[in-house]
């Protein structure tokens, strides 16, 4: 499976579900919170922040799940209702963590293979250095993530790596694009098995990979803009076309 960015430039509304009333770790839940949020606010996404997943998600066109305690493991309910929201076009992302929170990150496995996307396996715990492959190594430069204290999978099932380790047997992060996930055709699903690449304050490699993830599930799911802005070469050449129309017009008045 081959995914891969358009490069263009994509907005729209964004809910962050961030667990703030539960969290076993509050510093952490507000440090992830305000990064993302700032970061999708540069790259022109409309941010709503909640605490728990709201009744209804037709409002947005992707939904951040950033609670990793081991109380926010996702129920049945919980993931019926994520489902559909990927059925419906969706781009997601789940975060997960080390072994310290397994009842979270288990949920995020099964539902994985609900969706379609691999029954994965846990396979590893703090790993270190991983390789970022493409398409988010860039457009932000990273070829590499020293994780604090990362989980991981052994494969990547329908997905790709995002990071891998460096041996390349599994990785931390794992995304889906539109057309991989089997039970969710038109979604994208994405997740990392680390909470603190995304606090903002851990090295430009960390935070250049979450710009990227960022820019991949938008470029997944966001309609492209129906009315571009020219390029200024564009302009150019329609500024002459428009110039040779008039003086056609006028030579024809003169005749």
């Amino acid at each position: 499976m081959a995914i891969s960015m358009s490069g263009a430039v994509l907005a729209g509304p964004v809910l962050i579900v961030n667990g703030a009333n539960q969290t076993s770790e509050a510093e952490t839940t507000s440090q992830i919170t305000n990064n993302l949020s700032a970061l999708h606010t540069a790259a022109g996404n409309t941010v709503t922040i909640t605490s728990d997943i709201p009744t209804d998600l037709s409002p947005y066109t992707q939904v951040w799940d950033i609670r990793f305690s081991t109380n926010f493991a996702l129920t049945g309910a919980q993931q019926t209702q994520y489902l559909g929201f990927l059925q419906a076009g969706g781009g997601m992302f789940l975060m997960g963590e080390n072994d310290n929170f397994m009842p979270r990150n288990n949920s995020i496995l099964d539902f994985i293979a609900l969706a379609g996307g691999g029954s994965l396996n846990w396979a590893f715990n703090c790993d270190g250095t991983q390789r970022v492959n493409a398409p988010f190594n860039g457009p932000n430069a990273v070829a590499s993530v020293n994780y604090a204290c990362a989980g991981g999978v052994g494969d990547a099932g329908n997905g790709s790596f995002i990071t891998e380790r460096q041996n390349g047997t599994g990785g931390s992060g794992i995304a889906w694009g539109v057309g991989d996930l089997e039970n969710a055709l038109d979604g994208a699903l994405t997740t990392i098995f680390d909470v603190n690449f995304m606090q903002g304050n851990r090295g430009d490699d960390q935070q250049n990979l979450t710009k990227n993830l960022i820019g991949f599930v938008g470029d997944q799911v966001e309609p492209p803009n129906p009315q571009p802005v020219p390029e200024p070469a564009t302009l150019a050449l329609l500024g002459i076309g428009l110039a040779g129309l008039g003086m056609v017009r006028r030579r024809r008045h003169e005749a």
